[in-house]
């Protein structure tokens, strides 16, 4: 199998272009700051939308209309956004639908007009012309209610399906992540994933965060991964299509996931048995990797635990830095504090660092920033505050990736929002967390968190599977212990 890249993005959130806050200009810089590629989706309409008490209904209305008006301006932001091998802006638009569930539009090129349909039909004829991607989501409310209608889908221009987003998880009406933030009532068993896959349905696996605070790829609320030969439009939009993606709640898994040497997403012939393989590399401890074959979970894995000092330094090693906590509502003690902290690594080295950023609070100006200084240093520049927090979590975090012994130290150098410094080292850090207050009681926190040693985040498996006398289809999911997860788009046997 060719070796691909994983490359991170969303294609599908919002800002005050339609009914939630913000510039496109801020989100594209938002996205720029963590993300290789996004789409905005503006709200662009609601065709089969009722009246609501008190003149509700409105408050759409009103953000159709500012997406109308503002359209040159944004596909002017998003064309000269896009850096093929940096970073890839994609323009699109959403459409409600009562009747059919909504659909996000995802144009493959720049300046492209916006498109009122009163039907999926119409909509598809559209996007088959455009070349444009059509992706259901929130599927899993009930029919008639937003929900997805399956009785409609067609894979012309629809090669993949939102898993998960804010909304939450419409993989299976019993997983994880419910549905309950909103009010369009709870998950709907034939709705759902899994329901459209027992139907013989064929598509892909992508999370979105259909964030409505302009933070493209906010932590917690959806994400996916595409494989690409490269970064660039073309290389992103060819993986959506031949649905070598996955889907993501927010921490960056990483999934190699084939059957019989075939890429998730793949369409294969296979006679009475198939081989497969997976290799995951997790930002946390792995808990569970499961492969579900036609609805069922046919194998487990689990991790090895570390059982001596030398497998526990083996590297590389996952550790978590978080920060934020402080007041809450009741202390009438709402506020936004600003971080200003360097991380310097001494007798060890920082491969990699993912980004963790709740999108919560919305401020136009305010950024999160990370630079690396060097092999050994990142500043970092944050805010936090309980605002409107994301299922009620007010952190930012980070992960770093580090290559190193037990005396390998982590000097900590805090700024704002007080000045202090600490040292920890991963000595300490294996045998637990270590918590440091700016101040007394209800002041901010920074926390270290446990190492996890690569024997406890990373796993590889194999399996052969025997294959019904009729199509099947496989796909693979990931559970971290901290409860992010990732699902492999399927491979689809025998549906020719």
């Amino acid at each position: 199998m060719m070796a691909y890249s994983i490359f991170y993005g969303d294609i599908h959130n919002h800002n005050a272009h339609g009914y939630g806050v913000g510039s496109i200009e801020r989100s594209v810089d938002v996205a720029r700051g963590h993300l290789d590629f996004f789409a905005f989706t503006g709200h662009s309409s609601w065709h089969d939308m009722q009246r609501m008490e008190g003149g509700r209904e409105m408050h759409w209305s009103k953000g159709f209309a500012r997406l109308r008006e503002t359209w040159p301006r944004v596909q002017d932001v998003i064309a000269d956004a896009n850096r093929d091998g940096e970073f890839c802006a994609f323009l699109g638009f959403e459409w409600h639908s009562s009747a059919f569930g909504d659909q996000c539009v995802v144009f493959p090129g720049d300046h492209r007009p916006l498109h009122y349909a009163d039907s999926v039909a119409g909509l598809r004829r559209f996007c088959v012309e455009e070349q444009a991607l059509m992706i259901p989501h929130h599927l899993a409310y009930p029919k008639g209610r937003r929900g997805v209608d399956w009785d409609l889908f067609d894979e012309s221009c629809t090669p993949v399906v939102e898993v998960f987003s804010e909304h939450g998880n419409s993989e299976d009406d019993r997983g994880p992540f419910t549905f309950h933030t909103h009010s369009m009532g709870g998950r709907e068993t034939a709705n759902t994933v899994r329901a459209a896959l027992a139907r013989g349905l064929r598509f892909g696996f992508v999370g979105s965060s259909d964030d409505h605070a302009g933070f493209p790829g906010a932590y917690g609320e959806g994400l996916m991964a595409a494989l690409c030969e490269d970064l660039s439009r073309a290389q992103i939009l060819e993986a959506i299509r031949s649905r070598r993606v996955y889907a993501l709640t927010g921490d960056r898994i990483e999934v190699a996931f084939t059957v019989d040497g075939s890429p998730m997403g793949s369409t294969i012939g296979a006679g009475s048995q198939v081989e497969v393989t997976y290799r995951i590399a997790g930002r946390d401890e792995l808990d569970v990797v499961e492969v579900i074959q036609d609805g069922i979970v046919v194998h487990r894995s689990f991790p090895r635990q570390a059982v001596g000092p030398q497998e526990a330094f083996a590297t590389p090693l996952q550790l978590r830095l978080e920060w934020g906590w402080g007041p809450w509502g009741a202390l009438a003690l709402d506020r936004i504090t600003d971080w200003q902290m360097q991380v310097a690594v001494r007798r060890g080295r920082l491969l990699r660092f993912f980004p963790c950023l709740q999108s919560m609070p919305f401020d136009e100006q305010r950024r999160h920033r990370f630079n690396l200084e060097a092999d050994d240093a990142l500043s970092i520049s944050s805010y936090t505050a309980r605002q409107n927090a994301y299922r009620e979590n007010p952190n930012q975090s980070v992960v770093l990736e580090i290559a190193g012994g037990p005396d390998c130290e982590l000097d900590l150098d805090l700024q704002v929002p007080v000045q202090m410094s600490t040292t920890s080292s991963l000595g300490q850090l294996v045998e637990g967390s270590r918590h440091h207050f700016t101040g007394p009681f209800p002041k901010e926190a920074y926390q270290w968190h446990r190492v996890v040693p690569l024997s406890a985040s990373s796993l590889e498996d194999r399996v052969v599977l025997p294959v019904p006398a009729r199509r099947s289809n496989i796909y693979l999911r990931v559970r971290q212990k901290n409860g992010h997860m990732a699902w492999a788009s399927p491979v689809f046997i025998n549906y020719r």
